[in-house]
């Protein structure tokens, strides 16, 4: 089972943060732990083998509110001695002092979002950091005894080049991150380039830019087990695995998402909302904003449209007797058919999506729901 604790602060409002809480005192964040320690209550005991805190920027926490978090994980939590444990870290958020206290209460892995090396797509972005602060701070957590280190790659600018995309593939290689996820740029309402009207790259475009960043990729050492991450040798992300698999995790916090014996819930997506739930009660209230429960060949549908994004696939049989369900006929008439049109692939039981099949991955699944 995995844990994730959504950290909703951020210093401003930017495109790409879904739920935004502008901090001026420190009360409000230690308002907010407290929260969290309240709702960890409700999952008292549970096994956890990975844990993802993200969200926001977590590293708005100073040095004592990450210690009272850690508190609360582990107060809360059977934590196993191999877990995997996250934290996302924006460049200009973490110094040497920072990234050491990390260390000493059990993070494995930084998150970094770096998203460019082009300082032009970065201000255009709204970042804090430019591409030499990114740099610098690689290496300061590389420095403090950190070897997985996960950073982000975006493409799709308006108007970015194959020669400005294939420069940024370049520093993303040189720098010797362990994993890499890649993102395309999309437009949130109201966001800058949103307001703007600014057109974004067409999807003939972006399957070209996908191409050309996974085989750039490939050739630097890194391989892809998934649609949009790529990974040096036993760097794979744990927490994003046990999803892609359909595994169980907890959420905790503002509009966190959980996944617990069939039942998909998320909790309300409204800070203050959150913070109120918790104020009319000493004990843990309902923070729930709305839940569904899943048939076991709803469970078994989801596990198999997950599979299809990871490299390695799905295994059918396995997952019909994990869930007793199978696919229906006309389901599987589709899949003979992508199979002989090229766009999947069945390998030693496993069925997985061809290397063309990901540029269309989407409609495929559409077509098999």
């Amino acid at each position: 089972m995995s844990l994730y604790i959504h950290i909703p602060f951020c210093k401003r409002k930017c495109f790409y943060c879904s739920f935004v809480v502008v901090v001026s005192q420190e009360q409000r964040i230690d308002l907010y732990l407290e929260c969290l320690a309240k709702e960890a209550k409700k999952y008292k005991g549970y096994k956890i083998n990975s844990i993802f805190i993200g969200g926001g920027t977590p590293t708005l926490l100073n040095n004592n509110q990450f210690k009272k978090l850690f508190k609360i994980i582990f107060d809360n939590f059977e934590v196993s001695d191999s877990a995997e444990c996250t934290v996302e870290a924006n460049p200009e958020g973490l110094y040497s002092s920072r990234i050491r206290l990390l260390k000493s209460l059990g993070v494995t892995r930084i998150s970094l979002g770096v998203q460019t090396f082009n300082n032009t797509y970065l201000k255009a972005l709204g970042r804090n950091h430019d591409c030499k602060t990114a740099v610098k701070t690689f290496r300061k957590i590389k420095q403090n005894g950190f070897d997985n280190v996960s950073i982000d790659l975006m493409y799709g600018f308006p108007e970015q080049t194959f020669e400005e995309l294939k420069q940024d593939l370049k520093c993303f290689t040189q720098l010797g991150a362990e994993h890499i996820s890649i993102y395309t740029l999309t437009l949130e309402k109201n966001s800058r380039f949103y307001t703007k009207k600014i057109s974004l790259p067409d999807s003939q475009v972006l399957a070209e830019q996908y191409v050309v960043v996974a085989e750039f990729l490939e050739a630097a050492g890194y391989s892809q087990y998934e649609i949009s991450n790529f990974a040096k040798s036993k760097k794979v992300s744990a927490h994003n695995i046990n999803y892609w698999r359909g595994g169980e995790y907890v959420g905790l916090g503002v509009a966190a998402h959980s996944y617990l014996r069939g039942r998909r819930s998320w909790n309300v997506c409204k800070f203050k909302e959150y913070l109120a739930a918790f104020a009319q009660t000493k004990k843990c209230p309902n923070v729930c904003k709305g839940f569904e429960d899943l048939s076991a060949y709803e469970q078994f549908k989801d596990v198999v449209l997950f599979g299809l994004r990871m490299n390695k696939g799905v295994n059918l049989n396995k997952e019909e007797d994990r869930f007793g369900c199978s696919l229906s006929p006309n389901q599987q008439k589709k899949i003979d058919t992508f199979i002989k049109e090229g766009w999947l692939i069945l390998e030693k039981g496993y069925l997985k999506t061809s290397a063309r099949g990901r540029l269309v991955l989407d409609e495929l699944c559409a077509q098999l729901v």
